[in-house]
């Protein structure tokens, strides 16, 4: 994928806000990572082999809509919605979910339309070198015998599935177009490990420095972290609804032998989200760790500061009492004044020290 920036979120809400007032269906791109054009590529396969090019125009679809083999549709660009629109009207998709497939900021739903089956996830990837998850939107209709997939950008981590379908190996090419929409999925939740596993590597990064310096920068890194977290369970959870609600579905597109591995996809999920509730709590763990390392080290500071503070107060008063100015003074005219105010202050701090010592303060 590609590894732009992440939307600020004036750009979003700038977004959004061109669709105000629009009627519902209206086809508006919400997103920033479109680019000018649109690039649509066809995969037609069976048991016995597969077609694979590029697609010049919309209505070349429309004729695998009713093909007996099975069709894959990429579809990498959401910037030109002319396009969408035409590839909807060849292929048959109501206005609703053209406008939901614009719609970057789509939580991930399913929804079933009778003739095809509409379904909306998010590709995670984990940016290195900005040190952050990038998400990508990602669209899914599954017809009888075709599946159409939709993507901000070329790139995506479906290579495996497309070497699966070139080569024959596996159940890709032997079962119809539901278990190639299980497999993107999966495909897709096997790089949310990926992520999980970077995140947890921060994470435990962030756990040692907290125990061997209070560097001002770790409350920025654990609230960094913490926005990550919060964002990969907003885009995951409801994911889990979406394969719990597909896999029960009565929809006929959907094969009995599908289901058991759509099963095995929900517990995937399942996995992924205990994960980021155990990131989670780890973090809250770890702040109230920090937190209290900085208090103990405060305090450890402020009882050093109140042990000086208690060792000088009688050295203080001292010295006030015999730098008054009276004639009359004891010790003020003896030769060994000096030595025995210098010697009782000595006293006093190693008598002070010794008690300190005794009560274990120091």
């Amino acid at each position: 994928m590609s590894r732009k920036q992440r939307p600020t979120r004036r750009a979003l809400y700038r977004q959004r806000s061109e669709k105000s007032g629009l009627p519902p269906g209206s086809l508006v791109y919400v997103g920033d990572r479109g680019g000018s054009s649109v690039r649509m590529t066809l995969l037609d396969y069976s048991d016995t082999g597969y077609t694979e090019r590029l697609i010049a125009a919309p209505d070349e679809c429309a004729p695998f809509r009713q093909s007996q083999s099975i069709t894959w549709i990429n579809v990498d660009g959401l910037s030109v919605p002319k396009t969408l629109e035409g590839l909807g009207g060849a292929m048959g998709f109501h206005n609703l979910v053209l406008e939901d497939i614009l719609n970057t900021e789509q939580r991930p739903k399913f929804e079933d339309y009778g003739d095809y089956v509409f379904v909306v996830a998010k590709m995670l990837e984990f940016n290195t070198d900005a040190g952050h998850v990038k998400p990508e939107h990602l669209a899914l209709v599954l017809g009888r015998n075709f599946l159409v997939s939709f993507q901000e950008v070329a790139g995506d981590p479906f290579e495996p599935v497309r070497a699966r379908i070139r080569t024959g190996a596996g159940k890709t090419r032997k079962l119809g177009a539901d278990y190639l929409l299980y497999s993107l999925l999966d495909v897709t939740v096997d790089q949310y490990f990926v992520v999980l596993d970077r995140l947890g590597e921060r994470i435990e990064q962030l756990d040692q420095l907290i125990l061997s310096s209070e560097s001002p920068r770790i409350m920025g890194e654990m609230h960094a972290l913490k926005r990550e977290i919060l964002f990969l369970r907003k885009n995951v959870v409801p994911l889990r609804e979406v394969v719990n609600t597909l896999r029960h579905s009565d929809s006929a597109l959907i094969d009995e032998a599908t289901r058991p591995f759509l099963r095995d996809l929900h517990d995937h999920i399942v996995q992924v989200v205990d994960r980021i509730e155990t990131y989670r709590d780890l973090l809250s763990s770890m702040l109230d760790l920090y937190l209290s390392s900085v208090s103990n080290r405060t305090n450890t500071v402020l009882k050093i500061v109140a042990v000086f503070s208690s060792v000088f107060l009688p050295l203080t008063f001292m010295t006030g009492i015999f730098g008054m100015n009276f004639e009359f003074m004891p010790l003020l005219h003896s030769p060994k004044g000096f030595v025995v105010i210098v010697t009782s202050m000595v006293a006093i701090v190693v008598v002070m020290l010794a008690i300190f010592r005794w009560r274990r303060w120091i």
